[in-house]
């Protein structure tokens, strides 16, 4: 075991010990990883932790260092107002960092450099928080370098110690935002087809022929699209956790048709899914995560089979396949479990990980996840009411089934309002994805 690792296991030990002496404790998690990539280097690091050597020779305090530069410094009986002169030294030490410069810190608030845990008070709290840090920081191996310099993409504003919920905002708009194409994508022929001038109706044999005429000419590479997994525990800033890449199927067909599809033949758009699913590894999009632990893209089992991701897998060159996530939807395992056998056994061996989408809430309690070796399951948010799917018998089992797969890997996706992730605080999911967590934006 890593040095590193060896750290988190030492922190989460210490605090599960604590559970009977909270009394007069605070703990305070330092994020130099949210910070410019230059801060996250060692003399800086080793001056943050001399910063607060007096608050643990005053106060017998006990400090843990993170594998992703973190700090997490744990007290008896020491004031905020012992504590907080060490961390504005950190701050005026650092004060070129644009996030340090946005921030009006408030003494013993937290924001998204300086997270605060009261221990009488947060005990459970902070042991979960403790904990799915330590999920995460494993799960992704994360290192300094991989902490992206625009930092401030991945946080949210924090108003106070118990102001997370609702400072997640949804964006105005659901149109995806247009951004400028990185020089590293391959493009593919930048011309689209006219629209075709269909009437509104049901995607069938006809129209899917009609769009996969449309799609072979089109810009694939343009219609990618990508939005932050994150994790949000508790009052804490959120943490960039994936960065994914896909292209929204109702992006298509805004692209392609004049008309609207009214309906889905699951068929026939996994058919359909293929056809893309080639076209975007053929384009090598970047999987580069500056910015998260890991980059997941979506893809389906055929396309993994095809000479595209022989193209994919090139354009990778030397980096690190654990860092990239490869996602299948659930309909697609099932509906091809011996292609997906295949795929995800060559995938596993050549280091990726994977992602298995896509899952109703009642898919996620009746499927065994365990076999499909996935680092990460989304279950995707039904449209409609929640007591359509959701009673109380429901939100037990999908509880306890959390728990035995580990919060860390479970992922709630199509969050569309604040109220969907307290919907997922409330089944035990800490993992959110969707407009109301990161807007989607073109790659």
């Amino acid at each position: 075991m890593s040095k590193d690792l060896t750290s988190l296991d030492r922190m989460v030990d210490y605090v599960k010990q604590l559970r009977r002496h909270t009394e007069g404790r605070r703990a305070v998690h330092i994020r130099l990883s949210a910070l410019e990539r230059h801060f996250r280097e060692e003399h800086y690091r080793l001056f943050a932790a001399a910063a607060l050597r007096g608050v643990i020779t005053r106060f017998g305090a006990t400090m843990f260092a993170l594998p992703n530069a973190d700090l997490v410094l744990i007290t008896k009986d020491a004031r905020v107002d012992d504590i907080d002169p060490a961390l504005n030294a950190i701050r005026r030490k650092m004060k070129d960092s644009s996030l340090i410069a946005s921030l009006d810190p408030v003494q013993g608030v937290s924001d998204e450099f300086v997270v605060w845990f009261d221990l009488e008070a947060d005990y459970e709290e902070f042991k979960n928080y403790s904990e799915q840090l330590s999920d995460l920081l494993r799960l992704g191996e994360m290192a300094p370098e991989q902490v992206g310099e625009n930092s401030e993409l991945t946080l949210k504003k924090v108003g106070g110690k118990k102001g997370g919920k609702g400072l997640i905002k949804p964006p105005e708009s659901d149109m995806p935002v247009t951004t400028h194409r990185p020089a590293h994508v391959r493009m593919m022929p930048v011309t689209p087809p006219p629209k075709e001038g269909i009437v509104d109706r049901d995607l069938d044999p006809e129209l899917l022929l009609t769009l996969t005429k449309a799609l072979q000419g089109a810009d694939v590479a343009g219609l990618l699209r990508k939005q932050f997994v994150k994790a949000i525990l508790g009052a804490s800033p959120p943490m960039a956790v994936v960065e994914h890449k896909f292209v929204p199927r109702k992006l298509v067909y805004e692209t392609l048709l004049e008309g609207k599809v009214l309906g889905e033949n699951r068929w026939l758009s996994g058919y359909m899914d293929d056809l893309v699913a080639r076209q975007v590894l053929a384009s090598t999009p970047s999987m580069t995560n500056e910015a998260s632990l890991a980059s997941s893209l979506k893809v389906t089992c055929a396309a993994i089979h095809s000479p595209a991701f022989e193209l994919f897998e090139k354009s990778l060159g030397k980096q690190p396949r654990s860092k990239v996530v490869v996602e299948f939807s659930a309909v697609d395992i099932i509906a091809n479990p011996v292609a997906y056998q295949q795929a995800s056994a060559m995938l596993l061996d050549a280091g990726y990980r994977l992602s298995i989408g896509d899952l109703h809430p009642l898919a996620f309690l009746a499927i065994d996840i365990e076999p499909m070796q996935a680092a990460f399951v989304k279950i995707a948010l039904p449209p409609g009411n929640k007591i359509d799917w959701l009673n109380d018998k429901t939100e037990t089992a999908i509880q306890n089934k959390i728990d035995r797969i580990g919060k860390a890997r479970v992922i709630l996706d199509g969050c569309a309002e604040p109220s969907d992730i307290d919907l997922g605080h409330l089944l035990g999911i800490t993992l959110f994805q969707g407009q109301a967590v990161d807007p989607m934006i073109s790659v």
